[in-house]
């Protein structure tokens, strides 16, 4: 492009629309003249500033290269420091052209103090200092959340004990674990809520929730932490208990049974009671296997009576 001195205006007017580069026109004393929209926003926008002196409100123009002439303009390369009304400080460079009693500054390069920087790179820490917090306590939203889930997912809704997924979920964990380290046994007890049907038809679901709950705490109050008590659909319980000692699982399947028959509910004349089986895992079985036995077992203590513990 030609630049024409005598259309200065118009000069300016293209430049303002054509380009980002921050231009200014002074006069032969150096007051602002005319500026585009890219200088205005590089001096922080102070108003209108024309006819002020350039050196007021930008800095005194340092020349930093001889001049040179080209097509009857006079070119040099120049520096100054602006120091804005924030505190910040740019160091500018770029080129003034200059043509008889006309003048015009194109600014090329930018560059700000080693304080902005450093206040920059404050300002960055900072930021990213709370963009950990925000994703640390996201993070930490997100595990509460997807721990809710598992939670929910391995977990009997109405009694809140573990339910039959998640028990044969541990179960089969444990058998792989023992096939490699036989150091302990693995027992499986399995009850059923005698007569159960009966408070359900006498005193309605309600009741039978009830009872439902009531044994399940019962076994929750009774056992070891390290003991998965779960429902299993219905009046079916299971405990898989881990032991050393072949007549703790014995023991403490008539421990529950009695236990059961101290259950109180407020207004029922019934007693609750239940039938017990109970086995140890053999080696080299599946874990549909020892369920069957568990099951067959607690099968024989109803059909000998009920309120019994059969094991084998």
């Amino acid at each position: 492009m030609k630049l024409n001195f005598n259309k200065s205006k118009i000069l300016i007017k293209y430049m303002a629309d054509k380009t980002n580069m921050p231009i200014v026109t002074l006069t032969k004393d150096l007051r602002i003249d005319q500026y585009n929209k890219a200088f205005e926003k590089l001096i922080d926008n102070p108003g209108n500033i024309t006819n002020s002196l350039f050196e007021k409100n930008v800095g005194r123009i340092n020349i930093s290269s001889q001049s040179v002439t080209d097509r009857g303009l006079n070119i040099k390369e120049i520096s100054c420091t602006y120091n804005s009304k924030s505190g910040s400080v740019t160091y500018l460079q770029g080129s003034l052209i200059k043509k008889e009693e006309d003048t015009v500054i194109i600014f090329k390069n930018y560059l700000i103090s080693e304080s902005e920087i450093v206040s920059e790179i404050s300002q960055i820490n900072i930021e990213m200092s709370n963009l950990t917090r925000e994703l640390t306590k996201k993070n930490f939203e997100l595990k509460l959340a997807n721990e809710k889930i598992t939670q929910l997912l391995n977990t009997d809704f109405l009694t809140g004990i573990a339910n039959r997924k998640f028990f044969f979920e541990r179960l089969k964990e444990l058998i792989s674990l023992k096939k490699r380290n036989n150091y302990f046994n693995i027992g499986i007890i399995f009850m059923d809520i005698d007569f159960f049907k009966n408070f359900n038809d006498t005193y309605g679901h309600d009741v039978g929730d009830l009872v439902l709950i009531k044994f399940s705490q019962m076994l929750k109050d009774n056992t070891r932490k390290e003991d998965i008590v779960a429902r299993m659909g219905g009046e079916e319980f299971c405990i898989i208990v881990q032991c050393r000692e072949e007549n703790y699982l014995f023991d403490i399947s008539e421990k529950l049974r009695k236990k059961c028959e101290n259950i109180v509910l407020e207004g029922i004349d019934n007693k609750i009671t239940a039938s017990f089986g109970a086995t140890f895992y053999k080696e080299w079985e599946d874990a549909d296997i020892v369920m069957k036995r568990a099951d067959s077992n607690m099968y024989k203590a109803k059909t000998n009576g009920r309120n019994q513990t059969v094991f084998k």
